[in-house]
């Protein structure tokens, strides 16, 4: 769903997006009948004022946590192993101390979401231009996490950044990504794992990167390590 842009990948979206839309709603009526400890449950039993999620809604949401969950960290990770892999200094410093900072410089170096859409609520005005209410506006984002009135030399991947306000978890409010922390979390403990187990790793050829207007994605990266 996400790579078919890529002329690699003979992929239609439409009929991934109706074989996976059938695939949860089978796994739906399961959780009803059989009601499990984890999200596809929380979701079918969820009720806002005793109104539930419409078969549309629980399909999409579930949609949007399995693509959210899965390509934004495997991409973040791959891509943060190739900036470590450019920049060996940080790499170095990254197996000696293991700042905290980390996770939050991979995501903004990253970006692994390039850019998104919102629909304006209401008339405004931004940068000078007007936006009317009912209008797209388009952020990119990985323009936005490369500032320099923001960042203090935005093209220097450091791990030990600052504040690091990005926006890679897509800001802030309603928007800002329920699986950040979750994410931050996967990313410290794999380059903890690779650090502790594969130090030696080096880059023997050049990356395969996905073509896409909408995630900065990597197919692939050899790599040698012993």
């Amino acid at each position: 769903m996400i790579g078919y842009d890529d002329p690699e990948y003979d992929i239609q979206p439409e009929a991934a997006s109706v074989e996976m839309l059938g695939y949860f709603a089978n796994l739906a009526e399961q959780r009803r009948g059989c009601p499990m400890d984890d999200i596809v449950t929380k979701l079918v039993q969820a009720d806002i004022d005793g109104n539930a999620l419409t078969s549309d809604e629980f399909g999409f949401f579930v949609i949007l946590l399995a693509v959210a969950g899965n390509e934004t960290t495997r991409n973040a990770i791959t891509h943060g192993m190739l900036a470590f892999l450019d920049h060996p200094e940080q790499w170095e410093l990254y197996k000696e101390h293991r700042p905290a900072t980390t996770a939050d410089e991979i995501v903004r170096w990253v970006t692994p979401v390039v850019a998104f859409q919102r629909t304006a609520t209401e008339d405004t005005e931004l940068g000078g231009v007007e936006i009317k209410r009912g209008q797209r506006v388009g952020m990119f984002y990985s323009s936005a996490n490369f500032d320099p009135e923001v960042f203090d030399e935005p093209g220097r991947f450091d791990i030990t950044r600052d504040p690091n306000p990005h926006v890679g978890f897509g800001g802030t409010g309603a928007h800002y990504c329920l699986g950040a922390n979750l994410a931050r979390l996967e990313i410290d403990l794999i380059f903890n794992a690779i650090a502790e187990h594969l130090p030696d790793i080096k880059q023997i050829g050049e990356p395969r990167r996905l073509r896409s207007g909408w995630l900065n994605g990597i197919k692939e990266i050899q790599v040698q390590y012993t």
